[in-house]
C-alpha cells in the first residue's frame, strides 16, 4: 500500500518534478514565495503556525501544477462535512459559466 503523502510533501515534489524554484512556482502560481515556503514547511515563519491556504490557493496551486481534483484532495482541509458541500457547490456553480452542458447534466442528477 502506498504512503499518504502529506500537504508538504506534494508541494515539495509537485514543484521539484517541474524542476522549479520557489520563486518560480510561486509566480506559475500566483502567490508571494515566501507564502509558498511556509506552505513547504507547514510553519508560518512569523507565527510558528501551520499556513491554513484558502481553497482559492488550492485551486491556484491545483491548476499550475496540472494536478487532477481526484489527484489533488489531500491538498485540501475541510474543517467538517459543511466545508466539503460549501466547496463542491462552489465548483458546480463555476460550471454554469465555464462548462453549460456540464453544469445542466449534474442539475439533473441532483434533482434526481
Amino acid at each position: 500500500m502506498m504512503e499518504k503523502k502529506s500537504f508538504e510533501q506534494i508541494l515539495i515534489s509537485e514543484r521539484k518534478k517541474r524542476k522549479l524554484s520557489l520563486r518560480e512556482a510561486s509566480a506559475i502560481i500566483g502567490i508571494c514565495h515566501t507564502y509558498l515556503s511556509a506552505l513547504e514547511k507547514g510553519k508560518d515563519p512569523r507565527t510558528g503556525m501551520r499556513p491554513e491556504p484558502s481553497q482559492d490557493v488550492v485551486l491556484k496551486i491545483c491548476k499550475a501544477y496540472d494536478l487532477d481534483l481526484s489527484d489533488s484532495i489531500p491538498l485540501f482541509r475541510f474543517h467538517d462535512m459543511n466545508d466539503l458541500y460549501l466547496f463542491v457547490a462552489h465548483r458546480i456553480n463555476e460550471l454554469k459559466y465555464s462548462r453549460p452542458s456540464q453544469y445542466k447534466e449534474l442539475l439533473k442528477i441532483i434533482e434526481k
